[in-house]
């Protein structure tokens, strides 16, 4: 678990795909209301394709690496296969098994932001 945490940190210092897209074809924002973490995602599309993905927003460290490591996957999938990926991909993704309740959405935020993403 170790070697996650330290993932999750870099990530939180040195953020991938962080930035505007201003020529997106997607984008979407969500909060997390329990604690003020939020995220805009923007994709941009070839046909169905995710051709780039980045983010924008503030949060804590595991909302952050869930934002640089998702929009890092999204890359190359087409809408499909983004609209079946789950929570528990992301747990994979960070390494982790389990966390509190409060902290799931910490995980999930911009996982439920690219959902309402790809469905506008």
């Amino acid at each position: 678990m170790d070697i996650y945490q330290e993932q999750i940190i870099d990530l939180a210092k040195n953020p991938l795909n962080k930035r505007e897209m201003k020529d997106a074809t997607k984008t979407h924002s969500g909060v997390n209301v329990t604690c003020g973490d939020h995220v805009r995602i923007y994709l941009k599309l070839e046909e169905e394709k995710i051709v780039e993905a980045s983010w924008e927003g503030e949060g804590c460290a595991i909302s952050t690496a869930s934002a640089s490591l998702l929009t890092e996957e999204l890359k190359g999938k087409t809408l499909d296969e983004v609209r079946t990926l789950k929570k528990e991909d992301l747990f994979e993704m960070l390494g982790i098994d389990k966390l509190g309740p409060g902290r799931v959405k910490c995980v999930t935020l911009s996982l439920e932001t690219l959902r309402e993403c790809v469905t506008d």
